[in-house]
């Protein structure tokens, strides 16, 4: 039996039905038992739909978004109030935490926006259990803190605070998939030490309608790419059975927490 216990969690769903579809697929053919949401995006209002019956064997998890990184896929925030500090002139979110920053946002905005996608989530029916960040967000400074008491507030773990305490830690030493998956993810675990690690991909496949969802400087294509090798990673059969032969613990954050 192996003494390895994995956070497995799958981010971004609600970002585009392609990248919903494929967590579907991370769960119910693979080894995720996370799922992370993003309020603001456009395909999150048909994810429950889709993944909603899936809280018997997963955690659905608030995936905090204040940003939209790509050139060629955008989305506003919830709040319609108008004058937003922490928004693009033209009403979209800033594509990077660095850009973000440097508009100097204003904390109680952000977290108006915050309750808000709490709000969307719970409303369309998820059962949420923890908090998250995309693209680390909480680094804005002050967030952090106010994320960590909204979770507390709202019963939920906070992924920031189980990294701080030791709860779990990433995978030391993983780069991320390359040609073949699943046998690169299982021949890492198979070197890796003791103990209690996240493992956090985002799942896509090579669709012709993911092609041109890219970042600044990404070719067509190359991202599709990216986030169908990490699909593979959590579902293709050399890592399905390797989990299941060596006994790899696969923990929902419901599990974790302090």
């Amino acid at each position: 039996m192996s003494e390895i216990r994995l956070v497995t969690r799958a981010d971004d769903a609600g970002m585009h039905p392609v990248a919903n579809r494929a967590v579907r697929d991370s769960v119910t053919h693979g080894i995720v038992r996370n799922l992370s949401l993003m309020a603001p995006a456009p395909a999150i209002r048909s994810a429950f739909d889709l993944l909603g019956d899936l809280g018997n064997v997963v955690d659905f998890g608030l995936h905090v978004t204040l940003t939209a990184e790509w050139q060629t896929l955008r989305w506003r925030a919830l709040l319609d109030e108008g004058g937003e500090t922490f928004v693009r002139p033209d009403g979209t979110m800033h594509f990077t935490v660095g850009q973000l920053a440097e508009a100097k946002p204003d904390l109680d905005e952000m977290m108006r926006e915050v309750a808000a996608q709490y709000d969307l989530l719970t409303n369309l029916g998820f059962r949420l259990s923890y908090l998250d960040e995309h693209m680390l967000v909480g680094e804005i400074p002050g967030l952090a803190e106010r994320l960590g008491a909204f979770a507390r507030e709202q019963d939920l773990v906070c992924n920031r605070e189980l990294l701080a305490n030791g709860n779990f830690a990433p995978l030391p030493g993983w780069a991320g998939p390359a040609e073949h998956p699943g046998t690169e993810l299982a021949d890492h675990l198979a070197q890796t030490p003791p103990g209690t690690y996240l493992l956090v991909g985002h799942p896509a496949t090579k669709d012709e309608e993911l092609r041109n969802i890219r970042h600044d400087g990404q070719a067509p294509g190359e991202e599709a790419l990216s986030r169908n090798r990490q699909r593979r990673m959590f579902m293709d059969i050399e890592i399905v059975d390797y989990c299941e032969n060596v006994e790899i613990d696969l923990l929902r954050y419901s599990a974790v927490q302090a």
